[in-house]
């Protein structure tokens, strides 16, 4: 199947920062291979009628993760002494890191479980409204961004609707070990 295609077709169903998001988010995932761990999962849903799996079309394995719920490992990003070092080739991390109360915590687990030359895609929000509270903790900038992955290569940071200036709805990431 034509990965373009069935992404496109629709994301009429989504917001159009959505629609940019998922955009962006299909590009830069197109090449990933190995093993992907998909950080705070949840239904894995994309907003446009698809799962994030379905965005990995060259990875050998996408496990999904959450603290609860119906997935593949229950994980707290803080602590996952479940999963050995360097275990994952690629961590996907979609709106979690703003519900996480200790980030230090979590950026260690991460950098622990990521393999030597992984890459890391996270998306987080700037221009949101609260959800998920009481656990909504944080709004990240550009800068932000670049100091928490400030010991891994830096791919691209993409602002999402970025329509007001220097007020963009949310980034995503990409980062290689």
């Amino acid at each position: 199947m034509n990965s373009t295609r069935w992404v496109t077709q629709n994301f009429n169903l989504a917001s159009p920062s959505r629609t940019e998001s998922n955009q962006w988010l299909q590009e830069a995932v197109k090449n990933i291979t190995g093993d992907v761990l998909s950080i705070g999962s949840m239904e894995d849903k994309d907003g446009a009628g698809y799962t994030y799996r379905e965005y990995f079309l060259s990875a050998d394995s996408y496990t999904t993760s959450d603290i609860s719920g119906k997935v593949d490992l229950i994980l707290d990003v803080r602590d996952m002494p479940t999963v050995p070092d360097g275990r994952y080739n690629c961590l996907f991390i979609c709106g979690v890191l703003e519900h996480v109360d200790n980030l230090d915590k979590a950026m260690k687990e991460i950098n622990r479980i990521l393999a030597p030359g992984g890459t890391i895609i996270a998306g987080v929000p700037f221009r949101q409204p609260i959800h998920s509270a009481p656990q909504d903790f944080w709004r990240f900038t550009r800068y932000a961004l670049e100091y928490l992955f400030r010991d891994y290569e830096i791919q691209e940071i993409k602002e999402i609707d970025a329509s007001e200036e220097n007020f963009p709805v949310a980034y995503w990431i990409k980062v290689i070990k």
